[in-house]
């Protein structure tokens, strides 16, 4: 008997249809961000909101610029960290961070919102990885923000940019990897969110941007 190939079950090669092109020429500022912050030394967490709350941002450090990577402004903030109020010695070991330092500091629901402004209208952020915008993110909904979360900036991830176009090795690199890599002087101070922001747009600088930057959009 002759079998004949049911055409409505027969599977067929669909190729994906590709992304709408993104250019930094769409957006009116580029956005460098990083962040850094506490976390409790025990595994405690604290829940609010749906949000188990792993990370309390205590620095924002952002570069504006232009969307031929020229700096047009900057941002440096610390901040108190309300939930978990005794910083961490790791993130002290790290960060050069103490406690003294964050006292009398605005907490995140005070400065998140003059950070978003600072940011303006139809700008993007760049973040080495996607841990930067999941804290903001989560931040935002545990401190009653959350209307704020869908009306983030778009975010790219240069560390993966970084790894298409200069290792190929289906890696996440460290920043500090990167800058030895391209053999780039350091701006800014490693560990410090300001100076990885400044870091960070060193290493965009040698990136080719020609291509578009939509496949690496979180």
């Amino acid at each position: 008997m002759q079998h004949y190939e049911d055409e409505e079950n027969r599977e067929e090669d669909v190729e994906e249809e590709p992304l709408p092109r993104v250019d930094l020429a769409d957006f009116s500022s580029l956005i460098v961000l990083d962040l850094e912050w506490n976390y409790p030394a025990t595994r405690y967490r604290r829940e609010q909101r749906g949000v188990c709350l792993g990370t309390d941002i205590i620095q924002i450090g952002a570069v504006k610029t232009d969307t031929a990577l020229r700096k047009t402004d900057t941002y440096d903030e610390l901040l108190f960290p309300k939930t978990y109020p005794k910083m961490n010695h790791a993130v002290i070991e790290v960060t050069d961070i103490t406690d003294a330092m964050l006292e009398g500091r605005p907490v995140f629901e005070e400065e998140a919102p003059k950070f978003l402004d600072w940011c303006g209208e139809d700008a993007a952020f760049f973040t080495w990885g996607v841990s930067d915008i999941d804290a903001i993110a989560d931040c935002l909904t545990f401190y009653g923000m959350e209307e704020r979360v869908g009306h983030l900036p778009r975010c790219f991830d240069m560390q993966v940019m970084f790894d298409d176009q200069f290792t190929g090795e289906g890696r996440s690199f460290a920043l500090n990897y990167a800058i030895w890599k391209l053999g780039i002087e350091q701006d800014g101070i490693a560990h410090n969110a300001f100076g990885d922001a400044l870091n960070t747009l060193e290493v965009m600088r040698r990136f080719d941007f020609s291509e578009g930057i939509e496949y690496y959009e979180i």
